[in-house]
């Protein structure tokens, strides 16, 4: 074989070796998410998991959850990039595609202190915790194990309204043993949601 072709082979073998290990990163179970896409303010933790999906987290105590759930197995992925500012008491992440703002130290997530700006068809929209998803696609995020026949499917990741959010608070996690199992959460009260924009 000659030289350049060993060269070429070389090359190649070493880019299809960099691939698989970027592959195996961002796909390996790790619900643990870097750290550079975390923000904490009190008891609140946003986590910048893409730019048009922030997971929103109010703990009573103050002691944030990193297990897997059983829809959120891996959250270690690729910060993107963000801003975090601090305005009239509020913190503010902004993506680009999305303005999260949050009245620091004000409890639990309400209509009072917690807003997601985002674009819809060109024109600037404003979400907060009560509002009705009303074109929602419908589709499901779990599994449909047991289901015979026709069902009526519950609200899905698509909507017209060009925002969904996924209530995490009260799924069960995996513990971390070696077989992961399924446990039960044991704070109460908390809010676990993941806005998708």
């Amino acid at each position: 074989m000659s030289t350049n072709r060993t060269r070429v082979l070389i090359l190649i073998l070493c880019m299809l070796g960099i691939t698989s290990a970027s592959l195996y990163a961002q796909n390996s179970d790790n619900p643990v998410a870097n750290p550079k896409a975390v923000v904490t303010s009190g008891n609140a933790r946003f986590t910048v998991l893409t730019n048009r999906m922030i997971r929103m987290e109010w703990e009573p105590s103050g002691k944030f959850e990193d297990r897997a759930s059983f829809v959120f197995i891996n959250r270690n992925l690729p910060v993107p990039q963000f801003q975090v500012s601090h305005n009239d008491g509020n913190l503010i992440i902004d993506t680009g595609k999305l303005k999260l703002r949050y009245k620091e130290n004000s409890g639990k997530f309400t209509d009072d202190n917690l807003s997601v700006q985002f674009q819809l068809n060109g024109q600037w929209q404003t979400w907060h915790p009560s509002m009705k998803d009303t074109a929602n696609l419908k589709g499901t995020i779990r599994t449909l194990d047991g289901v015979n026949g026709s069902t009526a499917l519950p609200s899905g990741l698509l909507s017209k309204d060009g925002w969904y959010v996924v209530d995490d608070s009260g799924r069960p996690l995996f513990d971390n043993s070696d077989w992961a199992w399924v446990v039960p959460r044991t704070e109460q009260g908390q809010q676990d949601w993941y806005f998708l924009g």
